[in-house]
């Protein structure tokens, strides 16, 4: 699925909207021993206005994010095929429209059966069409379009609402009132989309999995409830990363190297923002930008290599190796460096000391929330200009 598919998905996700329709939804709680207390399917148009309202909120935040990072799209393996496979129990789903129980019940516990969580949660699916208006070759609306039919999962947490303390006008008292609500969250934990869109078709074979927390996400999901091999989350790609670049570079990995591979990386997304398919990675790529950043020509002979030992050959999601700041680390200071300003911090050797060094344009700094001035005094002005110090070392 790319990213014009899914944006065009996202802005068009409502009842209100001329060609998208919301057919049947299913409605479960679950406890935390996993069993299915209450379950219920219906239309979604006859709930109450409010309800319905909420609904369509929590859903549609099961498309949000990006993809490669909240959104990643997963292809289903040989045995998901098979009668209790995972793909197979979503087709068929697909095909009930929701309407048959005991598909339904199939559908619920496979989820029930094998999520990893703790406590209770909610499930909400919803079968959708969405009617697909095709392209010309002068890229002009036809008379030609489709239905999109697809079912959207989203599960929520439930959390047990707090005891409040109220003032009772009646009996002109403080008291404390029990909140017993099990109140849902409206934001999703964890959702899955089926079938995607693969150029402008749906895709059976594949399916799109959503994650409130990236850089965490509920591997439950995907590999024993949709039985599908996890790549690499947002955190771990940038891990493998850095492990690319060490077992490339070696020492001469200084802070220039690693500054300007980000640098690259982020004109590399820029040049390609407008591209159907988020920004990857692969050797190919990672050799071309370490060859623009001056790395000897015998270490960019163990890129493609040490790429595809340690990525297993998969290109990496360029948006999760980018940094939006540097960040300098020793063990009791630690320095911040926004994409604007790595051009004023180099590393240095000082009188035989290791140093970062600095350049403040402006001498009025803010310490603690205090604003004050560094002032270089005359004397250190002449050293200065007499003798250079500095020698430039990388470490």
């Amino acid at each position: 699925m790319n990213k014009k598919e899914l944006n065009d998905l996202k802005k068009n996700f409502s009842d209100k909207c001329g060609f998208f329709t919301f057919n049947q939804v299913l409605r479960a709680f679950v406890d935390s021993d996993k069993n299915i207390v209450c379950r219920k399917h219906s239309l979604l148009g006859v709930m109450p206005t409010e309800e319905q309202e909420l609904l369509v909120e929590t859903l549609r935040k099961g498309l949000s994010g990006t993809l490669g990072k909240n959104l990643v799209e997963y292809g289903f393996p040989d045995s998901e095929y098979l009668e209790d496979g995972a793909q197979n129990i979503l087709y068929k789903s697909l095909k009930s429209k929701l309407l048959d129980e005991a598909e339904n019940d199939k559908f619920l516990q496979n989820i029930t059966a094998n999520i990893d969580y703790t406590s209770t949660f909610v499930i909400f699916a919803a079968h959708c069409t969405y009617t697909l208006f095709r392209r010309d070759k002068n890229d002009e609306q036809s008379e030609e379009n489709s239905d999109y039919n697809f079912i959207l999962t989203v599960i929520c947490p439930v959390e047990l609402g707090e005891d409040v303390l109220i003032f009772d006008d009646v009996d002109n008292n403080i008291c404390l009132i029990p909140k017993k609500n099990r109140n849902i969250s409206r934001v999703p934990s964890d959702g899955f989309l089926f079938p995607v869109l693969t150029g402008g078709d749906p895709d059976i074979n594949s399916v799109l999995c959503y994650s409130s927390k990236p850089k965490e996400p509920n591997k439950s999901i995907v590999e024993k409830v949709l039985g599908c091999e996890t790549s690499f989350t947002a955190i771990g790609e940038k891990a493998v990363f850095g492990k690319v670049l060490s077992d490339i570079v070696g020492d001469d990995l200084d802070y220039t190297v690693i500054t300007q591979v980000n640098e690259k990386i982020a004109e590399e997304i820029k040049e390609h923002r407008f591209d159907e398919k988020p920004t990857a990675i692969d050797d190919i790529k990672l050799k071309n930008i370490l060859t623009d950043v001056g790395v000897s020509e015998e270490k960019l002979e163990k890129v493609q290599k040490v790429f595809n030992n340690t990525t297993g050959g998969k290109p990496l999601t360029a948006t999760n190796l980018v940094n939006t700041k540097t960040v300098i680390a020793l063990p009791e200071i630690t320095v911040n460096i926004s994409k604007d300003a790595t051009d004023k911090v180099r590393t240095s050797l000082i009188g035989g000391r290791r140093c970062i060094v600095i350049d403040i344009d402006d001498p009025n700094v803010v310490i603690n929330g205090l604003s004050t001035k560094i002032d270089i005094p005359e004397t250190e002005k002449k050293a200065d200009s007499e003798e250079e110090k500095e020698e430039e070392y990388a470490f």
